[in-house]
């Protein structure tokens, strides 16, 4: 694409940029601010407690199972096309929810808000990386996407509390539709056109087996952390990865596959999705039994636990924002040992967790550093799972990024939620002290992960130069 039209000059590639970060932070935005509000639309439509969860659950399956396909419909059908497709969608959606009479009409409408953010994602992150060349300027760009996420995932924490209070749950919903119609038409307007391509169809039969697949695997690693290992979750689980091998399979015996295998003889893709997902699973394993510990434990209210993430949040957005300079000066390596190490000091100081414990004492301290190591590791993970692709399957490992944090997030979190319940249970059950025995389990085994990024870090290539990757028409032959 970038071979093709050239850069974007400095004024338009900011442009571009900001409008980009813009689609993603609508998305990260609803998902913050749903959380928020999910109280308030149970209680409205009478939403009983075992499906309230479907709320998150039809959104969240239906953006992880769509990831890779739609970064590959990216990359046949061109990235704009796709992102102006899943922007309708996700606006429309966004208006359905606002406007539902019933539970049913809700979830349905989640769903599709999940699929057309699945098809905004990887078609926008596939622009960026494309429009900035690898280097200073990919890197800037990719800080401030990671800046961008956090910074949604502050306003959302705020804004949906205040929305749900002062307007109603239905707001946060029907807040997306001006700003999601703003920025389609500014996308229409503003982006390039889209590359002729002549790559060929998708393959909609791996497609179909790589969604199921994965929709499956989420369900059932998602449902383990809720409701524990049953017979469903098994049933879940085995036939998501028996369809994931059928895709392998299949994919082996296609001409244009939508999942080219031998992009993952790239040690960048490889590793640097393996880092994606234990990176994703570890902050959502933080913010998940850091918000049960201030509530079950402390006494905090759920508004004072959400606003208890507001100076975390800000730190990281602070990190984000000076990525670009610190990749360049320390390379993306050394920061993601740099992050691994933070993320393991801040897990061992939440380990130490009492009782009569405090939020600035036993809470704020741990988070902030896993935090600070959270936010060292996004952009350089984006930029090492990217590194080395050709432009024209940039929207592929872009959405097969996201569904490594998809599925990192779940499974970790179905994981550890598991030790810090099967811990708490034998403790004494319910008890503050139980609680407490669970949750120093919880976050002293999430030590773990930051191991596991020191191995795939150590399993990268030495290079002088790093990322440093194949040349270009070298590494298409192999991809």
């Amino acid at each position: 694409m970038v071979a093709e039209q050239g850069a974007p000059s400095a004024k338009a590639g900011k442009t571009l940029l900001t409008l980009l970060c813009l689609a993603q932070f609508m998305l990260i935005l609803d998902v913050a601010v749903v959380a928020v509000a999910v109280p308030s639309m149970q209680s409205q439509l009478n939403i009983s407690a075992a499906n309230i969860q479907w709320v998150s659950t039809a959104y969240g399956l239906a953006f992880g199972g769509f990831l890779v396909a739609s970064g590959r419909a990216a990359d046949l059908f061109g990235p704009k096309r796709i992102l102006l497709i899943g922007l309708s969608l996700f606006t429309l959606a966004s208006g359905l929810c606002g406007i539902a009479p019933n539970e049913l009409t809700l979830f349905v409408a989640r769903a599709v808000q999940g699929f057309g953010a699945a098809l905004v994602s990887p078609a926008a992150l596939s622009l960026v990386t494309t429009s900035f060349g690898e280097g200073e300027e990919r890197n800037k760009a990719l800080g401030l996407w990671g800046a961008v996420s956090s910074g949604g995932a502050i306003a959302g924490q705020l804004l949906g509390g205040v929305l749900a209070d002062l307007a109603g749950w239905r707001s946060i919903f029907l807040i997306n539709v001006p700003l999601g119609l703003i920025v389609i038409v500014a996308v229409a307007r503003m982006v390039r056109k889209d590359r002729s391509n002549d790559t060929g169809r998708i393959d909609m039969a791996g497609a179909g087996l790589l969604t199921a697949g994965v929709v499956l695997l989420v369900t059932a690693v998602s449902q383990a952390a809720e409701r524990g290992v049953g017979l469903p979750v098994l049933i879940s689980g085995v036939l998501g990865a028996v369809l994931l091998v059928f895709f392998v399979v299949h994919e082996g015996r296609v001409q244009n596959p939508v999942l080219r295998l031998s992009m993952f003889r790239n040690p960048n893709v490889r590793y640097g999705n393996m880092i994606c997902m234990l990176t994703a699973g570890g902050a959502t394993v933080s913010v998940f039994l850091g918000t049960l510990y201030m509530q079950q434990v402390i006494g905090m209210s759920p508004m004072m636990a959400g606003l208890g993430f507001a100076p975390v949040t800000l730190l990281i957005l602070g990190v984000s924002m000076r990525m670009g300079p610190l990749v360049q000066k320390f390379g993306v390596k050394n920061l993601l040992l740099a992050s691994a190490a933070l993320f393991a000091v801040g897990s061992l100081l939440l380990s130490f967790v009492t009782v009569d414990g405090s939020y600035w004492v036993q809470v704020f301290p741990g988070l902030a550093i896993g935090g600070v190591g959270a936010a060292l590791s996004f952009a350089p993970s984006m930029i090492l799972c990217t590194t080395g692709v050709p432009d024209e399957e940039q929207g592929l490992a872009s959405g097969l990024l996201g569904t490594s944090q998809q599925i990192g997030a779940a499974l970790f979190l179905a994981i550890l939620s598991g030790v810090t319940a099967a811990v708490a249970a034998s403790s004494g059950g319910d008890t503050p002290e139980a609680l407490t025995e669970g949750f120093q389990a919880g976050f002293l085994w999430s030590l773990a992960i930051p191991a596991l990024i020191v191995l795939c870090l150590l399993a990268l290539p030495r290079k002088k130069d790093e990322p440093q990757v194949e040349p270009a028409a070298e590494q298409t032959e192999t991809v």
